[in-house]
């Protein structure tokens, strides 16, 4: 079984499935929250825990594959598997087999998160037959992220805003009468109090951001391209005009487990707990 971890700032996505190409069956998927206090044996005890909940034994995982863009996270996600599988995860990052193409200045700076959406979307287009259409592939987290894919799959750059949950905490930090406020779809643009003036400004605020980053980047693009949402549940509400092809939450799971099969694992012998060794 694969086990592949998407580490975010607010949490980490976690997806168990069955080894090797093809059709993922969605075994089981399920996130934890990154509390960044958590230690290496903390997230181990997270990791087993959840697998358990979901009548996976932690020793059916044969392969962890792992994308983490919190630095601070990584060294103990990977202690964190050693521990509860005696399994080195397969990191995502330079030198990792991802079969996407970056024509970005720098390659090296593109995040593993939006590597492993952009597998996914090549991949999910070619399942439904639009191989061949530029994507825009938009990510709702912390920050809200913009992907532009080529017709011919090829990764050309990003665009890259700050979420609606960071600027609501952003207000009631930076304006002393503003207080923290809920995002949700407000009944009216204009609010008749601070609450509902505060979610009108966030939800058509930042859907007209959401629809105006991609209005332009289709126009770079090409008039048949598609729109792809994933991440957070919030991204729903921000639907541009075009609308979303798809919204898939934990897109870059179905990245993670493309690339782990770009990747053939070596045989490991397992040994005692935290142990592990190639055959």
């Amino acid at each position: 079984m694969l086990l592949a971890l998407d580490a975010r700032n607010a949490s980490v996505a976690v997806g168990a499935s069955a080894s090797g190409p093809g059709p993922d069956p969605g075994h089981a998927r399920f996130r934890i929250g990154a509390v960044p206090s958590r230690s290496a044996d903390e997230w181990a005890y997270a990791l087993g825990s959840m697998l358990r909940a979901e009548g996976i034994e932690p020793s059916r995982v044969e392969r962890v594959v792992l994308s983490c863009v919190v630095p601070s996270l990584a060294p103990r996600l990977r202690e964190a598997c050693a521990k509860a599988f005696g399994l080195e995860p397969l990191v995502v990052g330079p030198g990792v087999r991802n079969g996407l193409k970056i024509r970005t200045d720098s390659p090296s700076e593109l995040g593993s998160d939006l590597v492993c959406d952009a597998v996914a979307a090549r991949e999910l287009l070619a399942e439904r037959g639009l191989a061949g259409r530029p994507c825009v592939v938009v990510d709702f987290g912390s920050a809200i992220a913009f992907s532009a894919l080529s017709a011919s799959g090829e990764y050309l750059g990003a665009s890259i805003a700050p979420g609606p949950e960071l600027a609501a905490l952003a207000l009631s930090r930076g304006a002393a009468l503003l207080p923290e406020a809920r995002f949700e779809a407000p009944e009216r643009a204009i609010g008749r109090n601070t609450a509902q003036a505060l979610q009108s400004g966030l939800a058509l605020g930042f859907a007209g951001l959401v629809d105006r980053v991609v209005e332009r980047m289709a126009s770079e693009l090409g008039e048949d391209c598609l729109a792809l949402g994933s991440g957070e549940e919030y991204g729903r509400l921000l639907e541009p005009e075009r609308g979303f092809l798809d919204f898939v939450p934990d897109l870059a799971l179905d990245g993670l487990r493309a690339i782990a099969a770009l990747n053939p694992a070596e045989p490991v012998v397992r040994g005692g707990p935290g142990e592990s060794r190639r055959a």
